[in-house]
């Protein structure tokens, strides 16, 4: 589980810095939107990366909060990855009695739906979309 959690962590810090701080996007790239659920219910937090099947674009990518999605990409044939977690309850940050806590997240997704090797989730995205739906399941 403590793999999961930090596969999780780990992903969401590397799709942070591609899709920006900006109110644009780079050259080329196109905005999409959707949706992302596993077995019908919203994923509550996560990142969704969409990486070029035949690697001749950058990796794009987004955010996932409360099952919706808003990424960045160049049009193209994508390998699509998604990373998810919800929350089951607080963790200390220290073993001290006055420790402030945190939310201790689980990981929701399955690990191949996290590896381009293995997702399968695959999709061509030939220009701006509000429309994208993501539907994973646990099994």
């Amino acid at each position: 589980m403590q793999s999961h959690f930090l596969t999780a962590i780990v992903a969401m810090l590397l799709t942070l810095p591609l899709v920006g701080c900006g109110s644009g996007s780079k050259s080329g790239e196109v905005e999409v939107k959707g949706t992302a659920t596993i077995d019908g219910q919203p994923i509550p937090t996560g990142s969704v990366s969409f990486v070029a099947v035949d690697k001749s674009a950058p990796t794009g990518g987004g955010v996932i909060k409360d099952g919706q999605f808003t990424g960045f990409t160049v049009p193209g044939q994508k390998k699509v990855l998604v990373v998810g977690s919800k929350v089951v309850g607080t963790e200390k940050l220290y073993n001290t009695p006055d420790s402030p806590t945190r939310d201790k997240l689980e990981s929701i997704v399955p690990l191949k739906y996290q590896a381009e090797k293995t997702t399968p989730l695959e999709l061509t995205i030939e220009g701006a979309q509000d429309d994208l739906t993501l539907e994973l399941s646990s099994k």
